[in-house]
Order: structure tokens, then sequence, then C-alpha cells
């Protein structure tokens, strides 16, 4: 657990700014921790093919480190919001960021029954990628009208999504050994993590271009344009 969500929390105590600041804070310092992970661990091994084994492990530690240390780095900088009583966790993108974490899960989690009862698994996938887009175009929204902004929105509630969603093979892979065959879920769920980190971080894009273009259409029609 320490591995896992650590570095985040503390990170998220350290940084200044709002709860997806710190959430965005943690993942990157997941993405070190899992780089240096890889490095050892590919040293360790002994294997001629530093470079190959190097870049297998960087995209596994990745994977696993990426959602819960952006978790942990939230709840860090949620925590120093409270303890400062300082009110800068930005409570409208904190919402925005819960209810697209919320849509990201039911929205994937309905196509997997949906393939489990009906066997429609090609259908079930489309529908199944399509909820990050939707999520983090919510919380992209519920952002503001900064493409920035809406990035971080849409990757922290992408990134919340797939730790949520995927807590249980992304667990068990971290607690044991990397075989393909036993850890087949697992391998899954990475991959996953990095479908939907790419598709959240668009959709909240395109949520907070979206919240802007409606506020320019708005005030020029107020304007009598």
């Amino acid at each position: 657990m320490a591995f896992l969500f650590g570095g985040g929390l503390v990170t998220g105590l350290l940084t200044r700014g709002r709860v997806r600041d710190g959430a965005v804070a943690g993942a990157v310092c997941g993405v070190i921790v899992a780089l240096l992970a890889a490095t050892f661990t590919s040293l360790a091994a002994q294997d001629p093919s530093v470079l190959s084994t190097f870049a297998f492990y960087a995209l596994i530690f990745t994977g696993l480190l990426l959602p819960y240390n952006a978790i942990g780095g939230a709840a860090g900088r949620a925590v120093r919001s409270a303890l400062r009583r300082d009110g800068a966790a930005g409570a409208g993108g904190r919402h925005g960021i819960a209810v697209g974490t919320v849509v990201i899960v039911g929205l994937a989690l309905a196509p997997g029954l949906l393939a489990i009862i009906t066997g429609l698994v090609f259908v079930s996938g489309l529908l199944v990628m399509a909820a990050p887009l939707a999520g983090g175009f919510i919380a992209g929204y519920a952002s503001g009208g900064r493409p920035k902004d809406g990035l971080k929105a849409g990757f922290v509630a992408a990134l919340f999504g797939a730790g949520l969603l995927f807590f249980i093979p992304l667990l068990w892979t971290a607690l044991h050994d990397f075989g393909f065959a036993e850890t087949f879920e697992g391998m899954v769920a990475i991959a996953l993590v990095y479908f939907f980190t790419l598709l959240g971080t668009a959709g909240g894009v395109a949520g907070a271009v979206a919240r802007r273009s409606f506020k320019v259409e708005e005030a020029n029609g107020g304007a009598g344009f």
C-alpha cells in the first residue's frame, strides 16, 4: 500500500493549488517511482536485453502507480487544505471530477455486464472506450473554459476511474509475479489504464473547449449578435 499510494500522498501534502493539482503531482511522482523501480528491477534481472526488460517493467509499474499515486496526491492535497483551512481545493472542479469519475465507472461497468449476458464483446468494448471520453468531458466542462484546466481535470477523472475499476487486478499484479498466464487480468487492466488516461484527457480538453465556446456564443447573443 505504501508503494502504491505513499509517494502520491506525501507529494499532495506538499503541493499548493487545488485537489486536481495534488492529483497531477501525485501522478508525476508515480511515473518517477515507476521508472526508478523499472531501472532497479531490470538491472537485478541480469537479462542481456536490459533495454527491453526496462521497457516492459516501466510499462507495468507506470500502469500500476499512475492511478493510485494520483488518488494519493488528491488525498494529500485535500488534507493540506483541511489543515490549513485555505479553501484552495476548488469545489467546482472537485465536484466535476467526482461526477466524471462516477460516469466513467458506471459507463464502463454496464457494458461489461452486457458482454457477460449477451456475448456482444465488440460492441461492449466500444462502449467501455466511450466511458472515459464522457467522464473526462464532464470533468473538463466543470473545470472552466481553459483547455489546460480541462486537461488536468480529464486526466485526473480518468485515473480515478481506472483506479476504482481495476483495483483488484492491479493490486493482484502488484503483489504477485509478472507471469503473463498468471496475471492476464492485470495485464489487461494496465493496458486499459493507458487507454482510459488518453481518452479521459482528450475528453477533458474537449469539455473545457466546449464550455468556452458556449460562453462566447452566450456573450455574443447577449450583445445582440
